[in-house]
C-alpha cells in the first residue's frame, strides 16, 4: 500500500515544515516567488550550524550532501546522516529550544530528508533532532513516512490558496503581509 505521488516539478524540503506551519506558506514560495525575511534568530542559527557541521564532518558523518529525489520530487540538503549495522540515521539540528508545537513540524521535516537519504543511499532507521536544549530520536517508522509523503503529494498538487489558516500563528508569520494582502 502506498501514496501515489504526483512529481510535475521539484521543491524544497523546508516546504514540508513550513506547510505543517501554515498551508499557504508552500503556494507563495512556489507560485508567487515569495522569500522569507532574515531575522537574527536566523542568522545566529546559520553560524552555529556550519560550527555543528565541522565537528559531525571530523566524526565521519555525511553533513552538507544535497540530494534529489524523483521519486517525490523533493530536494535538499541534509544536516548530517550516517550508516549503521541496520540502516541509515539522519539528524536535524534545529538553533531553538525544544517547543513540543514546533516538534510536528521538524520531525517531518527530517522524514523528507529521510526520503532522500533512501532513495539515494539506502534504508532509514531513526530522525534525530538536536535543539539548543536536548536531543530527540524517533523510529523512520511506517506511519512518520506515509504522512510526509501525504504532505508532499498536498503540496505537488496545490493550485489555490483556499487553505485554512490558523490565525494564531500569523503574527509570528514572515508571509503575514502577503496573506492580509489577499484574504484571512
Amino acid at each position: 500500500m502506498g501514496i501515489k505521488i504526483c512529481s510535475s516539478f521539484e521543491f524544497p524540503v523546508s516546504l514540508v515544515k513550513l506547510y505543517l506551519y501554515c498551508p499557504r506558506i508552500p503556494y507563495f514560495v512556489l507560485f508567487m516567488g515569495a522569500k522569507e525575511r532574515t531575522t537574527e534568530l536566523m542568522r545566529a542559527g546559520r553560524e552555529e550550524h556550519e560550527k555543528r557541521v565541522k565537528s559531525w564532518k571530523k566524526r565521519g558523518w555525511n553533513t552538507g550532501v544535497l540530494l534529489h529525489s524523483k521519486k517525490y520530487g523533493i530536494y535538499g540538503r541534509v544536516d548530517a546522516f550516517w550508516k549503521e549495522e541496520n540502516g541509515y540515521v539522519v539528524y536535524e539540528f534545529k538553533y531553538s529550544e525544544y517547543d513540543k508545537r514546533s516538534f510536528k513540524m521538524h520531525v517531518y521535516q527530517a522524514a523528507a530528508y529521510a526520503l532522500l537519504v533512501e532513495e539515494n543511499f539506502g534504508r532509514v532507521i531513526r530522525l534525530v533532532l538536536e535543539y539548543r536544549d536536548r536531543k530527540v530520536e524517533v523510529p523512520f517508522s511506517r506511519g512518520i513516512r506515509n504522512y510526509v509523503v501525504s504532505i508532499i503529494n498536498k503540496i505537488h498538487k496545490m493550485d489555490s490558496l483556499t487553505y485554512r489558516v490558523d490565525r494564531r500563528k500569523c503574527g509570528d508569520c514572515g508571509y503575514r503581509h502577503l496573506c492580509n494582502d489577499l484574504t484571512l
